[in-house]
């Protein structure tokens, strides 16, 4: 999937895509930043600006804790 995501497409498209497979989830906020090639705290913004809920659950969770643990 991520190969997809990676494909030459202009960035609201791609934008578009992720926040979609994110709203699915498919990935997590730190994943969808990550395909985007931002941080967390732009990706709040993002979701924002495409009316898009935070979906913050176990997985999230668990992420979160490693990575801080990290």
């Amino acid at each position: 999937m991520a190969e997809f995501i990676k494909a030459p497409y202009d960035e609201s498209v791609r934008e578009i895509l992720v926040v979609e497979l994110y709203r699915e989830g498919v990935f997590t906020l730190r994943q969808a930043a990550a395909m985007l090639g931002i941080g967390v705290i732009e990706m709040f913004d993002v979701l924002s600006r495409r009316k898009t809920y935070l979906n913050y659950g176990g997985e999230e969770l668990n992420e979160d804790i490693s990575y801080a643990r990290s």
